[in-house]
């Protein structure tokens, strides 16, 4: 019999308890009976359980004999005076399973064991145990295990001995809509008195939706709840959700005015049902945008500049009819999803565009079977495709056409719109700082964001023209070998000069010893003492040039490297420390392919007569890569420009009393800050604004939002099929070669540090964050992705065998796993022996 205090390795709801408590919320008083000590405790009396080895199925007796079994045996009479110590006079229990698959994110037992009301006395609470027990095997619930093929070893729980409230009204909430997805609503199910009822079915509970952030009038409608206990109740809903991270089920119950939590627990199963429209993740998860929760400001950026420059080109290259094009991005569970609907509506009109091949390339769920649409050339649309491929031809032709001048103009704008924020002082004029973040946001940023959106559309589109019409004479591995090894991406740089910085370091032998003997911190604190020293010229030296990169890229929120030597100094010291990596990552980096060496890859291929043709379309694609990651890089300046001037704008604000934290303009769509500006939004508005977005930006830290939404409705038994369709892990090749390596599973780019040298990384996706580590790994294995995405990129420039879209492979690898990866085909083969 254990307590929280003395254990504080209890999961699922006893842990949301203890959370909850800590929080300063009331919970009634209890006491806790671990899984192992419960089990200890009733295994003698299923011995068909013991040893039993994890493939086998036991045979077990029926639920009745198996009660009775466990009514028969005796506990312990230490455990006897551990609960009548606990219990005071006069007070009634209740018993709560917790069992231990009830809360994960591919099963839901919740609801299926039983909980045991009204217990006075020791004995009965002994007897509530027991039943708690038995309700492990219910044939409902024994059915549900072998429906989903689960161990037999985790038929276990640990269980709640709580004070019972006398609860005047009781329910359950969710804190997103599960029938709608709404993200900001609170969904209420209520019955007055106790809330066994409600679980059992035998009354039809109050049906109740709030909106998170609605003021609830005297007039909010419910026969069992008052405005003022719903106000109660949604304020401290939303304190869990933010506490969790991610939407939470919490049962509660009303004592008089006083509000208690009986217990809580994720919404491991989210739909990606969504009322209207089709909408992704896809390439905004994996540049960065939607990889965390994305504030105010950040959202609002893009979906201006997505919405003007998609319809821009949509219109412009007559893949799309009406001139008024619905909208092109929405914000869920704190990220961007774009409208891969109307995205999809429109590629069907280029030729031998194919619905599979181009969700492939983007890594995005398909909830069909085949290939899916193919556009057709008939009578009807002969004319029309060739239209759209006459205008998209011309389109392009002007974007290479333009791309190296814009680039420069693009890069220019950006080092004088850095002086002039470089030169803002505690002296310069509000107004002065208003007026330049307005024209850095409203003019700058666009400008930048605009032709980078333009080169990505062209890209996709490009793509998906020529390579259908590649890979009839190519095999899959050689395109992977033609769209490499493009030459000097920009975002390959940095990491190139860390190295050289690394090389530095190591070759003088007190630099050495100090960066091997002291920590990151001791390091720094010692550069910025000698700051003329060369590693610390070097260092400042990489901050001037590379300054605008971090570890998040796209998340204002994280500091730029120029703003912080530290977040230098601490790459460094991985390195330092860990010399193979540097030689691993030394032949990482490949020269540019030659003219000869691309012919040379299609000569077995091609013949003589149509060489010079295949040779364009390649030396095209290459081109229009090669521009798209440029093009980035620029973006990634300016979002660098937007954080800098708006910390200049947020420290002015927060000494003037506006906002109380310098930060607190990120949480606050553009709109709402140029209201505020020009005295359209008083300052409470304002403040309670940051406030609302915060809490919706916490409140999905720690969530993993389905990575696609869709009106269409998917039967549970397509999406099982879907999901499972290939009994063996595999994905979709992002870049060819086999290698074989221990896996290394990471979640978050914070724990990059973890990478040994030739480790194959698996993660769920790789924004830029992840970018660094590129050079001293051995393959790359994601759950999302496409092979157009930044990190695809960056990794063909490594000659990395990559595998995204690998669906399940952070649960169903583990680190110290050796694995065969095929970057071409997409296999994954896990050798016997485990690590």
């Amino acid at each position: 019999m254990e307590t929280a205090e003395n254990n504080p390795r209890y999961g699922g709801k006893l842990n949301a308890l203890i959370n909850l408590s800590q929080l300063g919320l009331q919970v009634p008083k209890g006491y806790f009976i671990s899984e192992d000590t419960l089990t200890s405790l009733w295994i003698q009396a299923i011995p068909e359980l013991i040893d039993l080895n994890t493939t086998l199925s036991p045979n077990l007796p029926n639920y009745e004999t198996i009660l009775k079994r466990l009514n028969q045996l005796n506990f312990p009479m230490e455990l006897h005076t551990e609960i009548s110590d606990f219990m005071l006079p006069n007070k009634t229990y209740i018993v709560r399973s917790s069992g231990m698959m009830e809360d994960q994110a591919s099963t839901s037992f919740a609801g299926q064991y039983d909980t045991i009301a009204n217990c006075t006395t020791t004995d009965e609470i002994i007897a509530a145990l027991k039943q708690c027990v038995a309700s492990l095997f219910k044939p409902a619930v024994l059915t549900y295990w072998q429906t989903h093929q689960l161990d037999v070893q985790n038929l276990r729980m640990s269980v709640i001995i709580q004070e019972q409230v006398s609860a005047v009204a009781s329910g359950v909430a969710f804190t997103i809509n599960p029938l709608t997805n709404n993200d900001r609503q609170l969904t209420l199910e209520v019955v007055e008195g106790a809330g066994e009822q409600l679980v059992s079915g035998l009354v039809t509970p109050e049906q109740l939706t709030i909106d998170w952030f609605s003021t609830l009038e005297s007039t909010t409608h419910s026969q069992i709840l008052t405005a003022h206990q719903l106000t109660l109740l949604q304020e401290q809903l939303l304190l869990i959700a933010t506490f969790y991270g991610y939407p939470v089920d919490v049962e509660f119950c009303f004592s008089k005015d006083s509000l208690f939590f009986l217990q809580a627990r994720p919404i491991t199963t989210i739909r990606r049902k969504i009322n209207k429209g089709n909408w992704t993740t896809t390439n905004f998860r994996d540049g960065g945008v939607a990889a965390q929760p994305c504030p105010g400001l950040m959202w609002s950026l893009y979906r201006e500049s997505w919405q003007t420059t998609l319809e821009k080109f949509l219109i412009q290259n007559k893949l799309y009819d009406s001139m008024n094009i619905k909208q092109l991005s929405i914000n869920r569970f704190a990220r961007p999803y774009w409208n891969i609907g109307i995205v999809k509506e429109a590629m069907s009109r280029i030729p031998g565009y194919i619905e599979r091949e181009f969700d492939d390339e983007l890594g995005v769920y398909k909830n069909y079977q085949g290939d899916g649409y193919k556009s057709k050339l008939t009578v009807k649309t002969i004319s029309h495709l060739l239209t759209v491929a006459t205008r998209i031809t011309k389109t392009t032709q002007q974007q290479r056409q333009t791309a190296a001048q814009q680039h420069t103009q693009l890069l220019k704008l950006y080092n004088s719109i850095d002086k002039k924020i470089q030169a803002l002082s505690s002296t310069t004029n509000q107004q002065d700082i208003e007026d330049l973040w307005e024209s850095i946001i409203n003019d700058a940023y666009l400008q930048s964001e605009q032709t980078y959106f333009w080169q990505v559309y062209v890209n996709t589109v490009q793509l998906s023209m020529k390579k259908t019409a590649l890979l009839k004479k190519l095999p899959l591995a050689v395109f992977f070998q033609l769209i490499s090894r493009l030459g000097e991406v920009s975002h390959v740089q940095p990491l190139r000069e860390l190295y050289e910085i690394v090389e530095a370091i190591i070759a003088n032998d007190k630099f050495k010893q100090e960066w091997m003997t002291n920590s990151s911190v001791e390091i720094n604190t010692l550069l910025t003492k000698q700051p003329h020293r060369l590693d610390a010229q070097r260092i400042k030296s990489f901050q001037a040039i590379f300054g605008y990169h971090s570890n998040r890229e796209l998340n204002l929120l994280v500091p730029s490297y120029s703003e912080d030597q530290q977040l230098v100094v601490d790459l460094l010291k991985d390195y330092v420390d860990h010399p193979e990596k540097i030689d691993v990552a030394q032949g990482s980096f490949s020269q540019t392919l030659t003219d000869e060496q691309l012919e040379k890859l299609i000569e077995p291929y091609i013949s003589k007569w149509q060489r010079a043709k295949v040779l364009k379309d390649i030396k095209m694609l290459r081109e229009l890569l090669w521009w798209r990651e440029e093009f980035k890089d620029i973006s990634t300046r300016f979002y660098h420009l937007i954080r800098q001037i708006t910390l200049k704008l947020g420290e002015r604000y927060s000494k003037l009393g506006y906002v109380l934290k310098t930060e607190d303009l990120f949480y606050l769509e553009k709109e709402t800050i140029r209201s505020f500006i020009t005295n359209q939004l008083s300052q409470e508005s304002l403040q309670k604004a940051v406030q609302d977005n915060r809490i919706y930006c916490q409140a999905y830290r720690h969530f993993v939002p389905p990575g696609d939404l869709m009106e269409t409705t998917v039967s549970p038994e397509m999406e099982h099929l879907l999901a499972n369709k290939q009994s063996s892990l595999t994905g979709i090749g992002a870049n060819d070669g086999i290698v074989s390596g221990k896996v290394r599973i990471l979640l978050d780019p914070k724990d990059i540090h973890q990478l040994q040298a030739d480790e194959i990384l698996v993660t769920r996706f790789t924004d830029t964050g992840w970018s660094h580590a590129f050079g001293s790994i051995k393959g790359l294995i994601t759950e999302t992705g496409g092979v157009l995405c930044h990190a695809s990129i960056v990794a063909r420039e490594f000659g990395m065998p990559t595998i995204v879209c690998a669906t399940q492979a952070t649960e169903k690898l583990r680190t110290g796993m050796t694995v065969t990866m095929n970057g071409t085909t997409g296999d994954i083969t896990i050798h016997k022996g485990g690590c």
